[in-house]
Formats: C-alpha cells, structure tokens, sequence
C-alpha cells in the first residue's frame, strides 16, 4: 500500500522553501557584515562605547561591556543561519552546526589573512557557532511543534478505522454481545 502523505508535508515543504530563501538572503548579509575592508560601522562602534561610558555612570551594571555585546551581537547574527538552515534541509539538518562553524573559522581566516583593518578571533568563531547551534535547536522546536499540530488535526479529521471495544456503533446491534452470532438452532434436531 502507498504511504499517504502527512497533511504536515505540504505545510513543511513551503516553510521549507521559504527557509531556502532567507537563508540565501542572510549568507549574502554576513558575507557583506563580515568581509567589508574596515569594521562594521566605525562611528556606531564609538557611539555605544560613549553611550556605555554614560549609561555605566548612571547605574548600568559594569559587566555590560562593549566586548559582551559585540560578543551577543555575534550570536544573534548566527542565530538565523541555524534556523533556516536546520528548516531548509529535510534530512541531515544537524550539519548546519559544524557548517555554521566552518564558515565562521573561514571568515576569521579571510579576515587575519587579506582584511588588515579586521580582529580575528576565536571567541568571534564560538559566537557564530552558538548562535547556530541556538538556531538549530529553535528549528527542531518549531518541527515539532509543526508535526504536533499536524498530527492534532488529522486525527480529528479522520474517524478510526475500527472502534474501540466497549464503544457505542451507528449499527443497532454491533457493541451486543451476541452480535454476529446466529440466533436460532443452527442444527436439525
């Protein structure tokens, strides 16, 4: 018999292809980020040093660094690559983490070897790399969610093929106990 496709498959075919897409989209955006000749935005790096400067004379807790959200900065912009990427791939999605870790270790690469005016460190690759694996894990929850939902509605839309024991049928005599047994003398006598 020919396996029925689940009524989710549709759904998560087109949420797949929709990841595909973004994901092309947000490639394109690192790339750009993290391959430009100088620091991303040199004069917004200094504006929120000074604004850290005020905000810590105000009352913000010293721990909130420069370095710590520039270091959040680099999770959150990883976070979508993990996502879609785990979203895009119908079997193997847990490559998307060692992926996401390779192209991060490539960019640091690329930027200590032919981009002078760019840092590259190893604490940039493990921010990537968490922000992936964070997106990953968003993936497989909304998946399962996705197929919950699925499963939720189909077996409301479908009636069971058989009835439970002690169920009440539409036929008059099908939950009797001596249905289906014949009711007078089956034999001469």
């Amino acid at each position: 018999m020919p396996r029925r496709p689940a009524p989710a498959e549709p759904s998560l075919r087109r949420l797949r292809l929709a990841c595909v897409a973004a994901l092309v989209a947000f490639v394109l955006i690192i790339a750009v980020i993290t391959m430009w000749p100088g620091p991303p935005a040199p004069g917004g790096q200094s504006w929120l040093r000074e604004y850290l400067q005020r905000a810590h004379a105000h009352g913000l807790p010293r721990w909130i660094s420069f370095g710590k959200i520039e270091f959040a900065s680099n999770i959150v912009m990883f976070v979508p690559l993990g996502l879609c990427g785990a979203l895009a791939l119908a079997r193997h999605r847990w490559l998307v983490v060692p992926a996401a870790a390779l192209a991060s270790a490539a960019i640091e690469t690329i930027q200590l070897v032919a981009l002078p005016a760019r840092y590259a460190t190893v604490r940039d690759v493990v921010a990537n790399t968490t922000g992936a694996l964070i997106g990953y894990l968003l993936a497989l929850a909304t998946l399962a969610y996705l197929r919950r939902r699925a499963r939720a509605r189909s077996s409301v839309q479908q009636p069971p093929l058989s009835a439970p024991i002690g169920t009440v049928s539409a036929h008059p005599t099908a939950g009797h106990p001596t249905a289906g047994r014949p009711t007078g003398p089956t034999r001469p006598r």
